[in-house]
């Protein structure tokens, strides 16, 4: 019996961790909005468009990258503190190859206040799906 008690115990520990995990996750994407490709090549053409952040390393963006996007690798934000503040008051679009470090980069901005979407997908998809690139 109280060995049957013990793991109760046990299986709702983990299921309430798992809980607050799924629930910490579940804040941040909606913190943080989405946006398509198809969207974000529209807002390009806009009057004011996004400005779009890669956040991989200088050897894959030298590799290909979404037009006009500025590169501040994800694990370098502390080196690129003067570009960022003068990003302040824009709407910053953030993608690397998966979503990891995409997330990890907002992450660490979102409580300072940044405006920020994620591109749906990442680099992957925008590959994918036969989006422009340039080098």
């Amino acid at each position: 019996m109280v060995e049957m008690i013990a793991i109760k115990r046990v299986a709702m520990k983990k299921l309430i961790i798992g809980l607050l995990i799924f629930v910490s996750s579940a804040c941040l994407a909606q913190s943080t909005d989405k946006i398509t490709q198809h969207q974000l090549l529209v807002n390009q053409m806009s009057v004011s468009p996004f400005t779009i952040i890669d956040v991989r390393s200088a050897a894959e963006f030298s590799d290909g990258h979404i037009k006009g996007a500025i590169n501040i690798p994800f694990d370098e934000i502390d080196q690129h503190q003067e570009a960022l503040s003068k990003l302040r008051g824009d709407t910053l679009v953030v993608y690397c190859r998966s979503g990891r470090r995409a997330g990890i980069f907002i992450k660490e901005l979102l409580p300072k206040g940044y405006k920020l979407k994620h591109l749906e997908g990442d680099m992957q998809k925008w590959q994918a799906s036969s989006m422009p690139i340039v080098n």
